[in-house]
């Protein structure tokens, strides 16, 4: 079996680095892998480059870097890759997969959705937002078949979070809890500031790093952190919908509406007076800060809290540092004494590449 890919947002930091792995870690050699990997197509916003029998390294890799080609193809919506797709004669033995790594939500969604009810085609995501902003049916009907959906990589870049909590709801583990820090961006910021780095120096160095978004407000707003608690709670199958409610800013919200990203960071300076207060505050008590994403199931309703708070600093969450990811699981079988504690990765356009990949190979057996 051949696994043929098409990567929308293969000019961005995740899909450069996804073409990147797949040649360098010989997925598409046959002697490394029974079922190598083929990649048929690449999209940017408005271009695209598309073989029936396969991209070659250098086609592949011009395409990422931007550079235009005879091969290369404008178009106007998405559902234009699926014309793509379909052309020429495809073996008989080879499979088709979607990879998105854009952070678009409409048309996106809609594209999921019709893909998987509409197509024999499959979709590996690290675009949370078709999971995290469409309804719990639209959830429900993207993902009600695994071996076409796979959405690891929406949440800790990939890591333990949805598998763990696939793996539990299969045998009916009930969960209780999840606390975690979802943010590998803020979770540096955080680490930064305990060594009194100032908050707007700690920004900095995250962006240099290609830690934030474009607009590092995104990741500030804490609505990333949200929608990884609603991809937790609906793989648990509580209908969550999202709400601002339980959303608290790791900074005030007077900063989101201030202008566009060269004020915002020339701005940035003002906040440090506020954060190294509440860092001293914290430190005094033997506290840190940390940014923390949390669902509990124990009463009639759900509750789910998304904020900057203070946790001990000899604590799993207090002791994670740089980018790293921390996710705290409460069950039936695993109480709060012997909760199951994962760490990974949690920034950085490598391995989130990686675990596309890894999503890619599951979805192939």
């Amino acid at each position: 079996m051949i696994q043929d890919v098409y990567i929308i947002g293969a000019t961005g930091k995740v899909g450069k680095t996804l073409v990147n792995q797949i040649y360098e870690k010989g997925d598409t050699n046959q002697k490394f892998h029974p079922n190598p990997t083929r990649v048929v197509g690449l999209a940017s916003k408005t271009h695209t480059v598309y073989s029936a029998f396969g991209l070659s390294r250098q086609d592949s890799e011009a395409f990422v870097n931007r550079q235009i080609t005879p091969q290369t193809e404008k178009y106007k919506i998405l559902f234009e890759l699926l014309n793509f797709a379909r052309i020429g004669l495809r073996d008989e033995s080879s499979n088709l997969v979607f990879v998105d790594v854009t952070p678009l939500n409409e048309p996106m969604s809609e594209f999921h959705l019709h893909v998987i009810e509409q197509t024999p085609y499959g979709i590996v995501t690290a675009n949370k937002n078709p999971i995290a902003l469409a309804s719990y049916d639209i959830f429900q009907r993207l993902t009600r078949d695994p071996n076409r959906y796979g959405y690891r990589c929406s949440v800790m870049a990939g890591a333990h979070a949805v598998p763990v909590i696939q793996e539990l709801r299969g045998v009916n583990d009930k969960i209780r809890k999840i606390v975690g820090c979802f943010s590998g961006t803020l979770g540096y910021i955080s680490t930064r500031m305990e060594k009194n780095i100032p908050f707007s120096e700690a920004l900095e160095d995250a962006r240099k790093q290609d830690f934030t978004e474009t607009d590092p407000r995104q990741d500030l707003s804490g609505l990333d952190v949200a929608r990884k608690l609603i991809v937790i709670a609906r793989t648990l199958g509580i209908p969550v919908e999202f709400s601002r409610d339980w959303v608290e800013p790791f900074i005030p919200d007077s900063y989101f509406h201030q202008g566009g990203i060269p004020h915002f960071l020339s701005s940035a300076k003002e906040l440090n007076p506020h954060f190294e207060a509440k860092m001293s505050a914290a430190r005094s008590r033997g506290m840190t800060l940390r940014y923390v994403g949390s669902l509990d199931t124990t009463g009639e309703q759900p509750i789910v809290q998304v904020s900057s708070i203070e946790v001990p600093k000899q604590s799993f969450l207090g002791g994670l540092e740089g980018t790293l990811n921390g996710l705290i699981v409460e069950t039936d079988t695993h109480p709060a004494e012997k909760a199951l504690k994962f760490i990974s990765q949690g920034a950085g356009p490598e391995v989130t590449a990686q675990n596309i990949r890894v999503d890619l190979n599951n979805i192939m057996r």
